[in-house]
């Protein structure tokens, strides 16, 4: 289990958010610990990919070749 100090202002805000949105201040919190987690998970992932593209290690797709491929796929014949 995991206990956090909050600043005094950032806990007004806190509050005043989970007031209008009718929930409480712990799973606003957790809500938006979940979301900033996901989001930081989600730039690592992309930040690890970048590299590996750099060095040479993972291919990319030219954004035309996509839409090209997806047209043949997607064509009526």
């Amino acid at each position: 289990m995991t206990y956090l100090t909050i600043p005094a202002e950032l806990d007004k805000r806190l509050s005043a958010l989970a007031a209008k949105a009718h929930v409480s201040k712990d799973e606003y919190a957790l809500h938006a610990l979940e979301e900033y987690l996901e989001d930081q998970e989600d730039y690592l992932q992309a930040l690890e990919i970048s590299q590996r593209v750099e060095r040479g290690e993972e291919k990319t797709i030219p954004y035309e070749d996509v839409i090209r491929q997806y047209e043949n796929d997607h064509s009526s014949h």
